[in-house]
């Protein structure tokens, strides 16, 4: 069996993943070697900004949710310039909820636009404390 029918295998029945992230796309957010934590998911469960497990004619690939249209997803990886290729919602495996590397945690971004906003926010509000 494959890795990829593994995975697709294990995510069916409801189970979590882990495995090891190769490849830079999405650096910083996920760096090559950290452990991934993927989640079963549905299509209709996720939404721009997360970042999900997909089959990519290259091969599994995890990046981010840039644009939902109708039954089309299309991602982009965080370092990447490029959407790539739309694919169907049924190709999603599942979404990533954690990076880990050497101890520590970090939670992939699972809605980076709200983040964004909610950081933006903060950071105004220091810049006018310190001023």
């Amino acid at each position: 069996m494959t890795f990829e029918n593994t995975l697709r295998d294990l995510l069916e029945r409801g189970l979590a993943v882990r495995f090891r992230a190769r490849g830079d796309s999405m650096h910083p957010t996920i760096r090559c070697g950290e452990l991934l934590h993927v989640v079963p998911v549905g299509a209709a469960d996720v939404a721009r900004g997360d970042v999900v497990l997909a089959r990519h004619p290259r091969g599994l690939t995890a990046h981010r949710i840039m644009r939902v249209d109708g039954a089309r997803i299309i991602t982009r990886g965080d370092n990447c310039s490029d959407d790539d290729p739309a694919f169907a919602a049924g190709d999603i495996f599942g979404r990533v909820e954690l990076a880990r590397t050497r101890g520590w945690v970090r939670r992939a971004l699972t809605n980076f636009s709200r983040r964004r906003r909610r950081v933006a926010a903060a950071a105004a509000v220091l810049w006018q404390l310190v001023r």
